[in-house]
């Protein structure tokens, strides 16, 4: 009679395990997939920002043709056509 109730109690504990072993398996498909769609969407986003950062700057400094550097301080410097500098626009955040 205790064989067999160690039989069952064996039995219960294997299916138990076996049941229970898709929670080691990680990240699914699903979840792998909406990962990296919130990362193609956050890059996507920074692209965009930095791209209105920098129509912003040039129009900021002259024109479309216009360069700018981004100095340590946070404002930006225009430059001319050979590098030297010319203005700062304060207040600049990126």
């Amino acid at each position: 009679m205790a064989h067999r109730f160690l039989n069952w109690l064996a039995a219960g504990l294997i299916a138990a395990i076996m049941s229970a072993a898709w929670l080691l398996d990680g990240p699914s498909e699903i979840e792998a997939a909406r990962a990296a769609a919130h990362a193609h969407r956050d890059a996507r986003a920074k692209a965009q920002a930095e791209a209105r950062f920098d129509r912003a700057a040039r129009q900021a400094c002259g024109g479309e043709n216009a360069a700018w550097q981004l100095r340590e301080d946070g404002t930006l410097q225009c430059l001319t056509k050979r590098g030297a500098k010319t203005t700062v626009v304060a207040g600049v955040t990126r």
